[in-house]
């Protein structure tokens, strides 16, 4: 019991010491700023450094390292305040270095042990952030959604990226990209709304994490196939009308039914002659629709054809001598 008083007593001379001490000192130095005719407060550098004193004496400790990070970064935000208002009040400089003060008492405060909370607490502060940059620095320019868009990830990320939530992480995400394309689509872009064109690969992935195994079926990649085909045509037809660009993107979707159909079953010579007619179809269909007085497709044509051939001769041939031998 003694023993206790009496480091109880030593912590309050400590940390009576300490105050008394930083205020002599910090009182003299303003003495020598003012006494020798400099008009500018210089000593608040020196009082900076004594006040780390007495915050050391009166939080250091094991159940006050989160009081000291909150304190001291206050004062050091005081400090940069005071010299931003001392030497250029005309642009706030100091939200800069601030904001990456900040992150020492969110650390301290949540840290690993609060994943969720942390999360939060960091993106909100993420999000003010640019919000303020956004409007000190270009307030007639609006960016700040951009980097909004890549912090919403991480709170998103720790609350649902679980094996038991993937599910609903994955819609959510979806609907996430898509609000942030339309937005910046009719920000930067509002008579050309090409956001319409990202709007099918992006519900392709909380399409694919609901069906699972069943990618892999012919029948989902005739569906998925076909309903893409069907989008981007009607896109061509009525919002981007002109030259047939749909062909693209419907060459590429073709090829997931047919690697499922043929591919994935060992079919390989089936495979590449199907993959060359579709490759060749694309190339026909392209001479054609940009320069149909010039007919230069054959000659990726002509590419193509080493496919099949290649594939029949030292693919199929082989496998059929191997069966022959066999039986």
């Amino acid at each position: 019991m003694i023993s206790t008083n009496n480091t109880v007593k030593n912590r309050r001379n400590s940390i009576g010491f300490s105050l008394a001490g930083s205020l002599i000192i910090i009182l003299f130095f303003a003495f020598v700023n003012f006494s020798t005719g400099v008009s500018f407060p210089w000593f608040i550098f020196p009082a900076y450094a004594v006040l780390w004193w007495p915050i050391m004496t009166i939080f250091i400790g094991k159940h006050s390292m989160k009081m000291l990070s909150l304190v001291g970064s206050l004062v050091t935000i005081a400090l940069l305040v005071m010299i931003n208002y001392l030497t250029s009040w005309n642009y706030p400089w100091f939200l800069f270095p601030s904001f990456a003060i900040l992150w020492w008492p969110i650390a301290a405060l949540f840290g690993l042990k609060r994943s969720k909370v942390f999360s939060i607490v960091g993106s909100i502060a993420l999000i003010t952030f640019f919000i303020i940059i956004n409007y000190v620095t270009s307030p007639f320019e609006i960016w700040f959604y951009y980097p909004i868009f890549v912090v919403i990830w991480w709170p998103l990320s720790v609350f649902y990226s679980g094996p038991n939530t993937i599910k609903g992480y994955s819609v959510l995400g979806a609907l996430i990209i898509i609000s942030f394309l339309t937005l910046d689509n009719f920000i930067n872009l509002p008579y050309c709304p090409w956001a319409l064109l990202t709007y099918f690969p992006v519900l392709m992935w909380p399409v694919g994490v609901l069906l699972g195994r069943r990618l892999g079926k012919l029948t989902t990649a005739l569906i998925i196939g076909f309903s893409g085909i069907v989008y981007y045509v009607i896109l061509n037809m009525l919002v981007f009308k002109g030259f047939p660009w749909a062909m693209f993107p419907a060459y590429a979707l073709l090829w997931y039914p047919l690697a499922i159909a043929f591919a994935k079953r060992g079919s390989s010579l089936i495979f590449s002659v199907s993959g060359s007619i579709l490759s060749a179809a694309l190339f026909i269909a392209v001479n054609f629709f940009t320069t149909p007085h010039n007919i230069w497709a054959v000659y990726p044509i002509f590419a193509l054809i080493w496919w099949p051939l290649s594939i029949y001769y030292f693919v199929y041939l082989h496998q059929k001598v191997d069966s022959v031998r066999r039986h």
